[in-house]
């Protein structure tokens, strides 16, 4: 079986590295592209053209909004579905106005500014101190880039509301949200699991929406349970 990452946005494969070899050693591990495309639905059909014809999927933040569309265009495919740290709502009409506002900053050159801003809200307030996340942060955004990040953020903001869909989910689904989480609200994690039936929600403590890297012995434990599952 092999298991399918989508990373957050400004986020590379790295966001996933405390978990990479937990899954490995249940088969393939690839993390899904989300640098080239500028809706959703285009990276889903990247992701699904690359695909082989079963896989479970994990996708976090941006990349739990992926994987839903990735669920809407494909579900027969999809073995297993983690969402973790994300919504199922498209984004309200302040959080617009704001990613606006961040896309601006960025195309007039402060993208180091907005990175450094961010950090704040990726993490628990207990690590925003913390300067090896921040480092690990910093190195993520700068693979990113400028350009990969105006186009996810193109994405995002673009993206479908996906709370009808949840009800039609029939793989086995785990929902995963950091108690301390500051950028998403576990209210949004706790709806996803409420609407598809027989999901498991799974709270990380101590953890904000950087849950993999805040807390990453509990993310592994999590994922390995997951994982053993669908085998």
């Amino acid at each position: 079986m092999e298991t399918i990452f989508i990373p957050p946005l400004l986020c590379s494969p790295r966001v996933y590295e405390s978990v990479l070899d937990t899954a490995w050693s249940y088969g393939p591990v690839t993390v899904a592209n989300t640098l080239h495309d500028d809706t959703v639905a285009a990276m889903a059909g990247r992701l699904l053209r690359n695909a082989p014809e079963r896989f479970a999927l994990i996708g976090t933040s941006m990349g739990g909004y992926v994987a839903l569309e990735v669920i809407r265009q494909a579900p027969e495919r999809v073995i297993g579905l983690a969402m973790v740290s994300t919504s199922a709502e498209a984004d309200s009409d302040e959080q617009l106005v704001a990613r606006t506002r961040q896309s601006e900053l960025v195309e007039e050159g402060h993208f180091d500014a907005l990175v450094d801003a961010a950090f704040r809200a990726v993490v628990a307030e207990r690590n925003e101190s913390n300067p090896d996340l921040l480092r690990v942060w910093r190195s993520m955004a700068a693979t990113v880039g400028p350009e990969g990040f105006l186009r996810q953020q193109a994405a995002v903001m673009a993206r479908a509301d996906s709370r009808d869909l949840l009800a039609s989910i029939t793989c086995p689904t785990l929902v995963v949200h950091g108690a301390e989480d500051r950028l998403i609200p576990l209210t949004a994690g706790r709806s996803i699991a409420a609407g598809i039936p027989h999901a498991t929600f799974c709270l990380v403590e101590e953890a904000g929406h950087f849950l993999f890297l805040e807390r990453p012995n509990e993310a592994a434990t999590i994922l390995r349970a997951f994982l053993l599952a669908l085998h």
